[in-house]
């Protein structure tokens, strides 16, 4: 059902997304000093740190899925595309069918510029590919998470547990890492495709935690 939804709009979104260029000229880039591409041989080179981090294990900030503005509370009542409540949603819906995100709703173009994106669910899952990358549990600057080594480059990025904001409370901090991709989940409009792992586990799913679109997450931006 996944692969159905993105083969159906995949020329709507790339319509949107494949120009990053103003004027003939490339967008420039809002990303902070130290932010760099990482080429881990794969479809897409990723950034080495979290999108709101000044550094690779900084958290970085927490978006609702769509939103590109970090809130105090995270609920349907405070999303920017529903009326109060998941059944009226106003955007991303059963109406629109779009399921992946525009240009103008991703808090990686948004807040970086340039060609950042927020990754789509085929790019996390080809990042979580142990036929591609390793993934080793380590502690970086006193921050638990994964080092992700590339298989063919032999280059890497530490993702960092992060938990994940659920109305006014950071909840699972110290024990799990959350990220958004771009990709709506198709069989139920109110959730979004994650990354999730702690340290036995790696999975892109839409998460056995809170993966309401409303939820705050934190976003691995890619190029």
């Amino acid at each position: 059902m996944k692969k159905l939804f993105l083969i159906a709009l995949s020329v709507m979104f790339f319509g949107a997304v494949g120009n990053a260029k103003v004027n003939g000229m490339e967008a420039e880039s809002k990303a902070p000093e130290g932010v760099e591409a990482v080429d881990m041989g794969l479809s897409v080179k990723w950034a080495n740190m979290n999108v709101g981090a000044n550094k690779d294990s900084g958290f970085g900030t927490y978006y609702a899925w769509g939103e590109t503005k970090p809130k105090q509370y995270y609920s349907w009542g405070t999303y920017s595309w529903s009326k109060g409540d998941s059944n009226f949603l106003m955007k991303y819906s059963v109406n629109d069918r779009m399921i992946r995100l525009l240009p103008t709703d991703d808090a990686a173009r948004a807040n970086w510029g340039s060609t950042w994106r927020m990754p789509t669910v085929e790019e996390f899952e080809e990042l979580a590919d142990s036929a591609k990358c390793t993934w080793e549990w380590i502690t970086k600057d006193g921050v638990n998470g994964y080092q992700v080594k590339s298989k063919k480059t032999g280059n890497s990025i530490f993702l960092p547990i992060t938990g994940f904001r659920f109305y006014a409370e950071v909840q699972f901090r110290a024990i799990k890492g959350v990220y958004w991709t771009s990709t709506l989940y198709g069989g139920n409009p109110f959730k979004a495709w994650c990354l999730e792992f702690d340290f036995s586990d790696v999975k892109v799913d839409i998460g056995n935690l809170s993966s309401n679109r409303f939820s705050g997450r934190c976003i691995r931006a890619v190029q």
